[in-house]
């Protein structure tokens, strides 16, 4: 693998989409902190089409795993943001168990040059879920409120439990307090009770969630009123602190 940079403190994340969206990835990182995002659900690889950077795309994680190129060429820089990196995911991967190894020393490598690694885990909990789990450090598992997906989201908590995992939190995404006070959705206070797991955010229903992810842009770039929400989430993963409560709008 690569030779190491600057050590440097790091956070290894694991996201984990049960129903929630893969817009909002590149918001709740911190662009005041050198950030290494992966994307690992494989055969959909659309990270990087979300973020605006499909074009620079000439290696992805399966390269490296597979050793047909060093990380530096995988690792695509965002010019805007010249803190954030991505790595992405591969168009197919058939043998995804076999690399659990090496994606395992991909991480260490990482681990030594970034601040935070964002692992991008596909939804579900099949293979692609355990590989992407398997070096985490913590969890952060998105959900939209509605009841299969908060069902899904407590099955994915305690396998992450399971194996061990002791951080694990909870973003609410396309959340509608509307919608709640007329008692049609489940209230963030419910969600919590039933996941018993907290929530670091609660990202509400907003139609420019779907503008910035068409144009490929952070909500937080655009007149938005969920910015301040993402940069809450993104101030709750570096802080992680148990007093803070999830921000919603």
């Amino acid at each position: 693998m690569e030779e190491k940079l600057d050590a440097r403190p790091h956070k290894l994340e694991l996201l984990n989409r049960e129903k929630g969206s893969v817009t909002g990835i590149q918001d709740v990182v911190s662009f005041d902190e050198n950030q290494m995002i992966l994307d690992t659900d494989m055969g959909l690889r659309n990270l990087d089409l979300v973020m605006g950077i499909e074009d620079k795309v000439n290696y992805n994680i399966l390269d490296i795993l597979n050793r047909s190129c060093r990380i530096r060429q995988a690792i695509i820089r965002n010019k805007k943001y010249p803190n954030l990196y991505v790595i992405p995911a591969a168009p197919s991967m058939d043998t995804l168990c076999s690399y659990e190894a090496r994606f395992k020393i991909l991480i260490e490598e990482l681990k030594a040059s970034f601040d935070y690694c964002l692992i991008d885990s596909p939804a579900g909990i099949d293979s692609g879920f355990w590989f992407s789990a398997s070096p985490a450090d913590r969890a952060i598992v998105v959900t939209t409120p509605h009841v299969s997906a908060i069902h899904d989201a407590r099955r994915c908590i305690s396998l992450l439990d399971s194996a061990h995992l002791d951080d694990i939190s909870v973003i609410v995404n396309a959340y509608d307090k509307h919608m709640v006070r007329r008692h049609q959705m489940i209230s963030d206070n419910d969600i919590t009770a039933l996941l018993s797991t907290r929530i670091i955010g609660t990202i509400p229903y907003d139609k420019s969630v779907i503008i910035c992810q068409n144009r490929g842009i952070p909500v937080r770039e655009a007149k938005s009123r969920l910015a301040p929400v993402f940069a809450h989430i993104s101030g709750q993963i570096i802080h992680s602190s148990d007093d803070m409560r999830g921000a919603a709008v």
